[in-house]
């Protein structure tokens, strides 16, 4: 009984946490993104998705590529430029970012 109490307690946080991002930024544009070369963005870190995230794309690989962290999933800046890439969450749908590399 404790430990269906528990689980349901963090499913709600969880729940709250989701929609509180949410109405941070639009889950209709993409997530801007600022990153240096070879500097890396958290994606399972940033709370825009519920990891892990699979499927990572982007659409310029000459500006930004997936990798993997310690964390999850990642975004690493590589020559100046912008790009969209996006992954998929554990939970709904892709979620798009807006890479830029200066």
């Amino acid at each position: 009984m404790r430990l269906r109490t528990c689980a349901a307690g963090i499913v709600v946080v969880i729940a709250i946490a989701f929609v509180a991002v949410q109405q941070a930024h639009p889950r209709d544009e993409p997530f801007p993104i600022d990153l240096a070369p070879g500097e890396t963005f958290s994606v399972c870190l940033s709370g825009q998705i519920v990891c892990p995230a699979r499927v990572p794309i982007c659409d310029d690989p000459k500006v930004a590529i997936p990798v993997d962290t310690p964390d999850g999933l990642g975004f690493k800046g590589v020559d100046p430029g912008t790009t969209l890439c996006s992954a998929a969450s554990a939970v709904g749908p892709r979620r798009i970012f807006r890479i830029t590399v200066r």
